[in-house]
């Protein structure tokens, strides 16, 4: 990138980000950025994060380290050594079968219940 992207982009933290016109507008003007969209009940970034967490507890936490490159080879010993029995992850998301879960937790209540507000 020539020149610094300002710090938030229009639209930055709705939920509707890429529908804004204006933000439509700057992505068409960017188009290093694109916008991608992630399942919300299991992102890729949980994965992530999943990773940066096994690798904060088995090397980070009670390292010791001599130096940055040290830190750095410790890392990429982690890394090598993870991915040798790193499997694919497979989503198995059924939103049927999780709204009907959601329902039986919540009974419903019968629609002559309902009063009609004057």
């Amino acid at each position: 990138m020539h020149r610094p992207c300002p710090a938030d982009p229009p639209g930055h933290g709705q939920r509707l980000l890429a529908q804004s016109k204006a933000t439509r507008g700057w992505l068409a003007a960017h188009p290093r950025f694109a916008v991608t969209h992630t399942p919300k009940h299991a992102s890729w970034l949980n994965m992530v994060e999943q990773w940066f967490s096994a690798l904060t507890r088995r090397v980070l936490r009670r390292g010791d380290f001599a130096s940055r490159d040290d830190l750095e080879a410790q890392i990429a010993t982690y890394t090598i050594r993870y991915n040798r029995t790193a499997r694919p992850y497979r989503w198995r998301y059924d939103a049927e079968a999780e709204h009907a879960r959601y329902l039986a937790r919540r009974p419903q209540p019968a629609p002559d219940t309902f009063t009609q507000a004057a």
